[in-house]
């Protein structure tokens, strides 16, 4: 029952977690370039590095990352859904060669004293060893960077094949138009978002506008609703479901006018009976009673 249970509970936000995963992929991708920058330029340091990956009581973006990836595919079948077997697998060599990488990293931040005493004086007959012991370290440091470079590049295109298949998740398609320029650097070289989204909406890309707006107007962001409607029109002026969804929009601001126009209305009468609202009260209704304006629709 408990299995059931939980099975029920992770169907019903799968497609948080899938979209959730595009996210923290990016951010952890991201910060992995300005990792690699650094290391380039002047060195990198643990500190940076513990906020990437993180603890167990603690966990970083790459630990969660990890975790939802496991979370969501750690018992599916490889020969009937290899790219999200095989994004899982990239994801965990990425977030257990980082964890390596920290450890390396905090031994040469820890122990670089000691390494250039051992450089620098002949009184120690362990210098050389410790001396050997650093330097593979560095080394160490120098492939760790290369293969976690390789790896992300590797899972970005296994994160791309695997979110063809998630068409229908509003949430997702959501995320991905809000972030254009992040999706656009994530796979320029493979086409960038435009050509990801041609592949998942063949018919046209007024539907992801669409699905957009729907999910926007469910969540009673009536401007931002507007904008993925009107988007859609201009792709595809004889979408109907663009103008579908632009007409329920019209019909709930004008109802959502009419309302704050009678709380208005109610709140000024009391006013005028002596039967005042407070100051937030007062602050609440007008703001709303301004918000109605502001969305194109001026109580009368």
């Amino acid at each position: 029952m408990k299995n059931i249970y939980k099975q029920s509970w992770l169907e019903e936000r799968r497609d948080l977690f899938v979209k959730n995963v595009l996210r923290d992929f990016i951010h952890s991708y991201a910060f992995f370039l300005e990792i690699e920058k650094k290391y380039r330029d002047k060195g990198i340091s643990f500190q940076g590095l513990d906020n990437w990956v993180g603890t167990q009581k603690d966990r970083g973006t790459l630990w969660v990352l990890k975790d939802t990836c496991h979370r969501l595919w750690k018992d599916i079948d490889p020969n009937n859904q290899p790219e999200p077997f095989f994004f899982d697998w990239m994801v965990g060599a990425i977030f257990h060669e980082a964890m390596k990488l920290k450890e390396n990293v905090y031994m040469v931040d820890r122990y670089h004293p000691a390494y250039q005493v051992a450089s620098t004086t002949t009184t120690y007959d362990w210098q050389e060893n410790c001396q050997q012991f650093f330097e593979e370290t560095l080394e160490d440091i120098q492939r760790g960077i290369n293969r976690l470079e390789d790896l992300f590049v590797y899972a970005a295109e296994h994160l791309k094949s695997l979110l063809l298949t998630e068409r229908n998740n509003s949430l997702l398609v959501q995320f991905m138009l809000e972030h254009k320029s992040d999706i656009n650097k994530l796979w320029q070289k493979s086409g960038g978002l435009n050509q990801t989204l041609d592949a998942m909406f063949p018919s046209g890309l007024d539907e992801a506008y669409c699905m957009t707006g729907e999910s926007y107007l469910e969540g009673s962001w009536y401007a931002e609703a507007r904008m993925a409607f009107v988007e859609a029109l201009k792709i595809n002026p004889d979408c109907g479901e663009a103008k579908s969804g632009l007409r329920i929009l019209e019909k709930r601001l004008k109802e959502l006018a009419h309302m704050l126009e009678r709380e208005y209305s109610l709140a000024n009468s009391n006013q005028g009976q002596g039967h005042g609202l407070s100051d937030s009260e007062t602050f609440a209704t007008k703001s709303k009673y301004k918000m109605a304006g502001g969305l194109g629709f001026e109580p009368r």
